[in-house]
């Protein structure tokens, strides 16, 4: 003799018979956006796996000409005890199918304008008892005091977070955090660690320092990744073995060391290429590049025009003291 669900699937595996079912008991505003023609029967047998509860279930797809699918997934509930967690269920299963849509929609579901469809889900019972359970899930969970829908998520973006709001925070998260922001406002490596240093290490509590300590190694990947460094340096292996404060005055020393000496070979190729030109304007140029290297937006636009006008012996003076020259002195020069 066969069972209820074998009965009731065979019966509802007929579109025609399902889509009387839709209209006689659906909200008449969704069952006017259906025709039975649209209903188009899916596989089921993913959804409902894992589950310790076998259930019986049905999907139809809706197939709309403005690729605006519905899915109505059907669940058979013959069980003679109210299952009162089928709204926790119910999503779970919803969410299946939201994988498996996902799945065979790849390539369009890395679009900004991708949807998910709707899915209508629905319980059908025959059992003696009163059903209980609620139909909604947001009943199912704890509430809190805030307001809080179970379908959002929080997004903490670190690009749009304030570089001043990581600074202020003053703790190892904080350092960490800065380390690894897209968009760090720092004119060099130097800058950066100085920043962590005195304005963040500078001001952690000594439990703060302690909790750096235990995780300074995701610091200092992150910090080789802003770099650049591929491989690992034997610096680096030394400084894993500090505690703050001393890695960071150990790492500003490098920072700075290796700033000169990308600024010594600058100058170097670029008396270089100055006797190649041949001409004064050639090291004017040059100037203008590595000081602007040096200064960053502090080397005003009327500054450098005053440079590329200087004569030959400011010229001389300025490239011969590239590393050391102030910003108020260079401005004195060129009165």
């Amino acid at each position: 003799m066969p069972n209820k669900d074998s009965i009731f699937k065979e019966l509802f595996e007929d579109k025609e018979i399902f889509y009387d079912f839709l209209k006689a008991f659906l909200p008449k505003e969704i069952t006017d956006e259906i025709k039975v023609e649209d209903l188009k029967r899916e596989q089921t047998e993913l959804i409902t796996k894992d589950y310790s509860t076998k259930r019986t279930d049905i999907l139809y797809k809706i197939e709309r000409k403005d690729n605006q699918d519905i899915y109505i997934y059907l669940l058979l509930e013959h069980q003679s005890r109210v299952d009162q967690l089928m709204a926790f269920r119910m999503l779970a299963y919803k969410v299946r199918i939201w994988e498996q849509y996902v799945n065979e929609h790849k390539k369009e579901s890395q679009r900004k304008d991708f949807k998910l469809p709707m899915i209508i889900g629905i319980v059908f019972y025959d059992g003696e008892r009163e059903w209980t359970s609620p139909t909604d899930v947001k009943e199912k969970i704890i509430k809190m005091k805030i307001d809080y829908e179970i379908t959002n998520y929080e997004l903490v973006s670190l690009k749009s977070m304030k570089q001043e709001t990581l600074i202020k925070m003053k703790n190892a998260l904080g350092i960490i955090l800065l380390t690894d922001k897209p968009d760090l406002r720092v004119k060099s490596i130097e800058e950066l660690i100085k920043i962590i240093s005195k304005e963040i290490v500078a001001n952690m509590t000594k439990e703060e320092q302690e909790k750096f300590n235990r995780h300074k190694n995701a610091f200092i990947e992150l910090f080789k990744k802003r770099v650049g460094f591929k491989e690992d340096i034997e610096e680096f292996k030394e400084i894993e073995e500090m505690e703050v404060p001393k890695m960071f005055d150990t790492l500003e020393k490098i920072a700075k060391r290796d700033r000169e000496e990308a600024m010594r070979e600058g100058i170097e190729k670029g008396i270089e290429k100055g006797i190649e030109k041949g001409k004064l304007e050639g090291r004017k140029e040059v100037a203008v590049k590595l000081l602007t290297k040096r200064f960053g937006k502090e080397l005003t636009e009327e500054l450098k025009e005053k440079i590329l006008k200087t004569n030959e012996k400011t010229i001389d003076y300025i490239m011969d003291n590239l590393l050391e020259i102030t910003l108020d002195e260079l401005k004195e020069i060129l009165k």
